[in-house]
């Protein structure tokens, strides 16, 4: 099978999405597939395990680790090129939604696959000014995504949620953790050191987040607020990185940076329970690593976290800002070593099942069902599905409002299609 994924972000940008997208390539390169991602360019080396088709872009203003590429024509020169069997977007935005645009108004005939990963419209409320916008990205999310031949989603409350929203030919992409990579057998002393900082004797807690308005982890105050004698450390990094130093001045806090492979595993092995306050989740990778690592999990209720956690069973949720019930989630793993060991043990057997192997089989039988449906149907010779003028006419809006606003690159470097070494892949932020 020939895919062609066009990637909102890749590397070398670290979160969730970019782990998931990562997972994915090495399963379909096992199976014997033949992938090659369509992504912005950046100004740095990056390593990645397939050829890239890339287009220069420019950095968003509020967030400049995300790249909005500029796609042309070549797009659609080197997709004839290739020969895809199925186009997967992933996660599209400003640069998969002209991409799309691109494909609709061409000649090329391929079944195409979305995959629905970031809730844009929601976070869209945590930004000053910009909350009015949260029903326009709704409706141009979903006019692209209509589109498509197969909608995928990474959790089932997120699947219903977007079926009541009225996006169509919604489906599954089941959730997935490296437990050979993230296991409690990963704990060391050092780490917990570096954790913990001058507070060795303390209860450690752990967040890993991307450190940005919409991941709510200025909340976590609220809990240490009511569990003084715990530390937390904060592993991630993002623009609100400074905001938050401030805020958490008078706490016990600790703020790691990234961390990436065995450093990230030994994290998460090393603290005593994981909390997690974001509320805008479509799955929660980082809930599912940390459930791997034998953590107990105290997350907000919301989202697609609350389809991973079976309350009081195996890690539990909390209603949404409600800094009481967390602090007393947290009291109850720390404070009773039996409870931990009951809510770790029940973890750790929840996510034996989440296999990488079993979540790419999974999306690659939704290929096969939408490129058999293509030819069976004679779609080559249909009218394709078109998100239609008024959402071409908001994405082309949307991505010159950005580049008004956007910094310049420091560096433009030449397009290269050349594949780097694969490393590994398991953070997922």
């Amino acid at each position: 099978m020939r895919i062609a994924i066009i990637c909102e972000v890749y590397l070398p940008k670290v979160d969730g999405v970019v782990g998931r997208t990562l997972n994915l390539i090495n399963q379909l390169l096992n199976n014997g597939d033949e992938v090659v991602v369509v992504c912005p360019q950046v100004s740095v080396p990056r390593n990645s395990p397939v050829p890239m088709i890339e287009f220069p872009g420019f950095p968003c203003v509020s967030y400049p680790e995300y790249v909005i590429g500029r796609p042309d024509q070549r797009l659609i020169q080197e997709l004839k090129a290739f020969h895809p069997d199925v186009v997967h977007f992933l996660n599209p935005f400003a640069f998969g939604f002209q991409c799309c645009d691109l494909l609709c108004r061409s000649e090329l005939k391929v079944p195409a696959l979305f995959s629905f990963h970031t809730l844009y419209g929601e976070f869209v409320k945590q930004y000053s000014g910009l909350q009015g916008l949260s029903r326009v990205l709704w409706w141009l999310t979903r006019s692209y995504h209509n589109t498509a031949d197969r909608n995928l989603t990474v959790s089932s409350v997120m699947a219903e949620d977007l079926r009541n929203r009225g996006f169509d030919r919604v489906a599954l992409w089941p959730p997935a953790v490296d437990s050979a990579s993230f296991s409690p057998d990963r704990s060391n002393s050092a780490m917990r050191r570096r954790l913990c900082g001058n507070h060795q004797e303390s209860p450690l807690l752990l967040t890993v987040s991307r450190l940005a308005c919409e991941k709510n982890v200025s909340f976590l105050t609220e809990v240490l607020r009511r569990v003084p004698e715990a530390t937390l450390a904060i592993v991630g990094d993002g623009p609100q990185r400074a905001q938050l130093e401030r805020r958490f001045t008078r706490y016990k806090t600790q703020f790691v940076g990234y961390l990436h492979g065995d450093e990230l595993a030994a994290a998460y092995a090393s603290a005593d329970a994981f909390v997690y306050a974001s509320e805008t989740e479509t799955m929660g990778n980082v809930v599912l690593e940390a459930m791997a690592s034998g953590l107990p999990v105290i997350a907000a209720k919301a989202g697609g976290v609350s389809s991973l956690i079976q309350h009081g069973i195996d890690g539990f949720l909390f209603s949404p800002r409600n800094a009481n019930e967390a602090a007393g989630y947290v009291r109850e793993v720390i404070e009773v070593p039996k409870r931990h060991e009951q809510i770790s043990a029940a973890a750790l057997a929840s996510v034996q099942t989440r296999t990488w192997q079993n979540s790419g089989d999974a999306v690659r039988a939704h290929y096969q069902q939408i490129i058999d449906e293509f030819a069976e149907s004679s779609a080559a010779e249909e009218v394709r599905r078109q998100p239609g003028k008024m959402a071409a006419l908001a994405t082309n809006l949307l991505v010159l409002m950005f580049q008004l606003t956007a910094p310049r690159l420091a560096d433009s470097r030449p397009i290269s299609r050349t594949a780097l070494e694969p490393k590994q892949v398991n953070a997922g932020i």
